[in-house]
């Protein structure tokens, strides 16, 4: 017996929110000439996982202070003014306000009190003890509960039942959590022994007999407590969420045109100008998309994924909505989006300086793999050189890239001086995992 529910929902930010203390999180932890970042600044990127223990810590906030110096320096070179930077960091911005917005507007607004995980505790250690006839015609449920209300015994009623698997129709133990709601309803007024009513689930009839009824011991409240409360957030993000955006895609007055979408599957020995023309969707009642525009993106994920393009459209109408709401409301002007799109934006200049200063200069020649070899012979025994030739050349190419890192970054360090402020690191490395 199986609960069929449907999660298809749009659900744009699959993350939930950690209320962290916002003082410690405010303190600065590493200043380079008169930038200053914080505890959340290091935060953003370089999240400690519960595993990592001291020595891995004090990697991350090594390759943090390293990253900032390169940032540092990529300014200094003019690298805001890049093109390659300032097409990414356009896009970038767009997701994080959109992200950010969505967040604020519906996972900040989710909160889930003790007492409703302690409600669903209370279902999870309810269990039932079930055995179950079931049938696909109804007059045929009818008939059993009738028997059985005369006093004929379940057992010699399953002969009818189409579960041919179980001994004796006994379909095990299950908490009142797992349950659908219309069975549980029904089994609640039930004692041990008796049976239910029918109960139709799907296209099936079900007569349910409580074989037992008991309160487990285990799991303990403690055990489970916090992923309950991530199950009921997950679930009420869902459909906080899904009512948002049903919200927006009306206020923003969308509307799709049929010939619009038929036409962007058209092969091109079909497609006419005509059909480039035709608007595929429509909002604020002023802007249009047309088949021309968008149709080579949607036969492209069309063919990989087979997805309708109503829905692949939607999956970038929607984070459009939201961004052009988000931009209204000059959310970008808020701290934490302005911390968020700072960091966004160091990221790229992170990505390009390591580009061009590192992975860009790297060069490998034949004689420098030839060496390679000639000293890690031992590693590669009964292996002919052509064999293991570009497993050689990774390996030289690597050794370079860390040196030339190292170099680099020393380089930075004593050019910067960056301060790191020892009471914070300290506290920050006593964290709890």
């Amino acid at each position: 017996m199986k609960k069929i529910i449907d999660y298809t929902k749009y659900l744009i930010l699959p993350l939930l929110v950690v209320v962290v203390g916002c003082s410690f999180e405010n303190q600065v932890l590493l200043t380079i000439d008169s930038d200053k970042y914080t505890i959340a600044d290091f935060r953003e990127n370089f999240p400690f996982a519960p595993t990592d223990d001291s020595l891995k810590r004090l990697e991350k906030i090594d390759e943090f202070i390293n990253q900032k110096l390169v940032v540092k320096e990529a300014r200094e070179r003019g690298y805001e003014e890049d093109p390659v930077v300032m097409a990414a960091f356009e896009n970038h911005r767009k997701e994080v306000i959109y992200r950010g917005y969505y967040e604020e507007k519906v996972i900040d607004k989710v909160k889930i009190p003790d007492s409703e995980i302690r409600k669903v505790y209370n279902q999870v250690i309810d269990q039932y003890h079930l055995a179950q006839i079931v049938v696909d015609e109804e007059s045929l449920a009818q008939h059993i509960h009738a028997e059985l209300k005369k006093g004929v015994p379940f057992d010699s009623l399953l002969k009818f039942s189409l579960d041919t698997l179980t001994e004796n129709g006994d379909i095990g133990s299950f908490s009142v959590k797992s349950l659908p709601p219309e069975i549980v309803t029904q089994i609640e007024k039930t004692k041990e022994g008796g049976t239910t009513g029918v109960v139709q689930f799907g296209n099936y009839f079900y007569i349910l007999k409580v074989i037992e009824h008991k309160k487990v011991d285990t799991p303990k409240f403690e055990e489970v407590k916090e992923n309950i409360r991530n199950d009921l957030m997950r679930e009420k993000i869902l459909e906080k969420g899904e009512k948002f955006i049903q919200e927006i895609l009306e206020k923003a007055k969308i509307e799709y045109n049929e010939e619009g979408l038929d036409a962007l599957l058209k092969p091109d020995s079909l497609i006419t100008e005509e059909d480039l023309s035709k608007w595929v969707v429509k909002k604020y009642d002023t802007s249009y998309v047309r088949v021309r525009t968008i149709r080579q993106a949607v036969l492209y994920q069309y063919r990989q994924s087979f997805i309708e393009p109503k829905t692949l459209i939607e999956r970038v109408l929607i984070p459009d909505i939201i961004y052009d709401k988000a931009e209204r409301e000059h959310f970008d002007k808020k701290v934490k989006i302005k911390r968020r799109l700072s960091n966004a934006l160091s990221l790229l200049l992170y990505q390009k300086f390591y580009s061009d200063e590192v992975l860009g200069k790297v060069a490998v020649d034949s004689m420098e793999i030839v060496t390679y070899y000639g000293g890690h012979k031992n590693e590669y025994k009964d292996k002919k050189f052509s064999d293991v030739y570009s497993n050689l050349r990774s390996k030289v190419r690597e050794q370079k890239i860390q040196t030339l890192r190292k170099n680099i970054f020393e380089g930075l360090r004593e050019k910067y001086n960056p301060e790191i402020n020892q009471a914070v690191l300290e506290r920050l490395l006593k964290e709890e995992k």
